[in-house]
């Protein structure tokens, strides 16, 4: 239980340091002004297509009321009744006007991706038709997915009230009132593990969703407390006092989705660390090791997997690992942001490579703290016997070396 504690302890810590070094609120800034734009277009599209389907009509309403507390908890009726008028009046466009209003919900989604992918580390984003049905998938199923998670809602709600079952539901299912926290949890789960251009563990999604959802709602319930303890910003803005509210709101709500998403990448990374010091030169030849297997097979690796063999005491020199082998022309990234060879390793051999590399070369100590991998016999006999000469020829006196007489 201590382990696992310490553990959480540096989860945590690692994730804040990076929400920092990443520049987290700068892109919360960014994207709360895209928000500005893309948020008529994203809930026209939302609307549209519950209204396409006459069997999610009826829970339209409480739909609504769950975006809205979440998009404007406290920003009042006039915020909400502007983003209905507005969507209403969307919803009467041409089919020109429609597909305007479609790109800018997707260029909300590719701003979206880009700031999730500079946290991962991903040097590239999708492109062309992955990219394409991503986005319309997110665009279209996303309702659909939320229109049903609600008409389960209402079911369970309707045996709770009405049924004769109501003791067997309050007893199977006492944390009903939690519903909406469910599906937060559940739409950030799949934000942090479909938009960005890598593979994100299910686990690593689920917990930082979950971490996201709760710190959402206590984010609610705080905002909504300072908003009435402290009114006097109405005698200041007036009539136009929700619009820095509801600013406000949207800027720390991209806060905490940015840190789930430092969050995400830290259980992720955590998952793969080992303990123990690591050589850097032994860690550049475990990342060669594993592309060079992958290669052979046709396959690029992933950052995470990359991170299985690079540990945690160089997660934060990953950056100027990847780019020593860009420079050198070890490897590349591909467009779908795969790590793979860019030559073919039998031309290199391991003393050039030493020369590139700004590290010295590892000695026995360090063999003896790396982890066990196949190639590390092989390359300790070579360096070994380099290491005994080394030795033999450098423990001449310093006193010895520097009696040069000056004529």
């Amino acid at each position: 239980m201590t382990q696992r504690l310490k553990q959480m302890a540096s989860i945590l810590r690692s994730t804040f340091e990076h929400f920092l070094q990443d520049d987290c609120r700068r892109h919360a800034a960014a994207l709360t002004f895209t928000t500005l734009f893309a948020v008529v277009p994203m809930m026209t599209v939302v609307f549209t297509a519950l209204a396409a389907i006459p069997s999610l009509q009826h829970v339209s309403g409480d739909i609504q009321g769950f975006i809205f507390d979440n998009l404007a908890p406290t920003s009042g009726a006039v915020v909400r009744d502007q983003l209905t008028s507005f969507s209403q009046q969307a919803g009467q466009l041409t089919i020109v006007g429609i597909i305007m209003l479609f790109v800018t919900a997707v260029m909300m989604l590719v701003t979206i991706e880009k700031a999730f992918n500079e946290i991962w580390q991903v040097q590239s984003a999708r492109n062309g038709l992955v990219a394409f049905l991503r986005y319309w998938a997110v665009l279209s199923l996303g309702p659909f997915l939320l229109g049903a998670g609600f008409l389960l809602s209402s079911y369970l709600m309707s045996l709770k009230v009405f049924s004769d079952t109501a003791g067997v539901v309050g007893t199977v299912l006492p944390g009903i009132g939690l519903i909406p926290v469910f599906f937060t949890t559940l739409g950030f789960t799949l934000l942090y593990t479909t938009v960005p251009n890598c593979r994100v563990p299910w686990r690593a999604g689920i917990i930082s969703g979950f971490a996201a959802a709760v710190l959402f709602e206590l984010a609610k319930k705080g905002f909504g407390l300072f908003i009435t303890s402290f009114s006097s910003y109405q005698l200041v803005y007036g009539a136009f006092a929700a619009l820095p509210v509801f600013l406000l709101w949207i800027y720390i709500s991209w806060m905490i989705i940015l840190y789930g998403v430092e969050l995400s990448r830290g259980v992720a990374l955590q998952e793969t660390f080992s303990e123990g010091q690591r050589h850097p030169v032994l860690t550049m030849l475990s990342v060669l090791a594993l592309l060079h297997g992958r290669h052979r097979n046709g396959e690029g690796v992933k950052e995470v997997e990359v991170m299985r063999v690079v540990g945690r005491q160089h997660q934060a020199d990953w950056s100027s690992f990847a780019k020593l082998l860009d420079q050198h022309k070890l490897a590349r990234t591909t467009r779908e942001g795969d790590l793979v060879l860019a030559r073919d390793l039998s031309d290199i051999n391991l003393l050039d490579l030493l020369k590139q590399l700004p590290w010295q070369m590892p000695l026995a100590a360090d063999f003896a703290s790396y982890p066990s991998e196949p190639w590390l016999a092989g390359v300790q006999a070579i360096i070994a016997p380099v290491e005994k000469t080394m030795d033999e020829s450098l423990v001449q006196p310093l006193g010895q070396l520097l009696a040069v007489e000056v004529s």
